[in-house]
């Protein structure tokens, strides 16, 4: 089977990479050659997929189609589509999942807990929806937002002007309640074309500068809303008929759930997975959209922590420290293959696991320590 990927990063590089011992083809359309997944198959053609002749040229060739990021067009998706190709998640999930108000608006027509939420036109409307929620709030870009970029937390009304004059250039903008969360928590739902679900461990997962930093994944430590989290999977999958892996984001306080952001792809968030779980978030989301039953998703451990290797410079991309770290029992490296390193760019990770999560933390953080790229 010839399965194409729509972007060749980080996220595509690990599809292939557990999905090649099926001896599936991967074809892959990035904007640039010799990209991070484009290393790893001949088959990497080049263009725009926001442009439909790149995207029917590249379709062409392919048996289905899946997606790394949620920044096509999704009019582009349905063009495919409407050529007979199977393309997951669907034009129709990613219309409702890459607008996050339409998100929002998705999730709280169906009874998912959402913070409060507005669309935004202007400082009058910014101001009204502070009086209701209070200080600060988020303002946000609906589209092309990650990382922290697209949001500017306003703690008064001092604030407003500037972040409109950052924000409003990215598109359209809406504004969110401030959750003063205890944790910040994730999951990974995948379903397949059949509609089997399964729902991945609750992590915790820590922030640095916006940017996810460490995953920290222990078995039932979440166990008290492991079941509330499931049903939330499980409703959203349901409702708009994903098919995939979906990351979901939470903030978790006071035993109250909240969700933050889906993502309709692998996420982050699992990266434990490839290691720390009998079947990879990325090896499930082959077979969901291939309609292969679904792999275990328990942990091969107790615990597992995952840190990001971020950029720390600007230049070409130099590894070092390789041996310092695979030196350390269980501990798995994972280098994505990028020519350039840029401040807090995702240059790979790591993953430990064992039966100690706060040693595994320390040892962690000594392991990114060793390398330098």
């Amino acid at each position: 089977m010839k399965v194409g990927i729509l972007g060749g990063g980080q996220l595509a590089r690990m599809i292939i990479e557990s999905g090649s011992k099926f001896g599936f083809e991967f074809m892959i359309l990035s904007k640039e050659y010799n990209s991070p997944a484009g290393l790893l198959t001949p088959n990497e053609f080049v263009g725009d997929w926001n442009y439909e002749e790149s995207l029917r040229k590249f379709s062409d060739a392919c048996d289905i189609l899946t997606l790394e990021n949620e920044f096509i067009d999704y009019k582009q998706i349905a063009v495919v589509e409407h050529t007979g190709k199977k393309v997951f998640p669907s034009s129709e999930v990613v219309r409702l999942v890459q607008d996050k108000l339409l998100q929002k608006e998705t999730l709280k027509k169906i009874e998912v807990p959402v913070a409060n939420f507005c669309s935004v036109k202007n400082q009058d409307e910014i101001i009204g929806f502070a009086k209701t929620n209070g200080y600060p709030v988020v303002l946000k870009t609906r589209t092309m937002g990650y990382d922290g970029k697209g949001n500017y937390t306003i703690e008064s009304e001092s604030d407003i002007e500037n972040a409109l004059q950052k924000l409003t250039g990215r598109g359209q903008l809406m504004c969110e309640q401030f959750i003063h969360f205890e944790k910040e928590i994730a999951t990974q739902l995948v379903r397949n074309v059949e509609g089997e679900v399964h729902v991945y461990e609750v992590v915790e997962t820590l922030q640095k500068d916006h940017v996810c930093n460490l995953v920290l994944a222990e078995r039932n430590r979440f166990k008290s809303i492991s079941g509330r989290v499931r049903d939330i999977a499980e409703k959203i999958s349901g409702e708009i008929n994903y098919v995939g892996t979906m990351g979901i984001e939470m903030f978790l306080s006071d035993d109250e759930i909240l969700v933050n952001e889906l993502a309709p792809r692998v996420h982050n968030s699992g990266h434990y997975t490839i290691e720390g779980c009998y079947t990879s978030q990325f090896e499930n989301h082959l077979r969901a959209v291939t309609n292969l039953p679904l792999g275990n998703v328990s942990m091969r451990e107790n615990d597992a922590v995952m840190i990001n290797i971020l950029g720390e410079r600007e230049g070409p991309a130099e590894l070092t420290g390789i041996g310092d770290v695979l030196a350390s029992d269980k501990t798995f490296l994972h280098i994505y293959g990028k020519k350039e390193t840029r401040m807090g760019r995702k240059m790979g990770h790591i993953t430990m696991l064992g039966n100690n999560i706060s040693e595994l933390v320390k040892s962690a953080h000594t392991a990114r320590s060793q390398i330098d790229i």
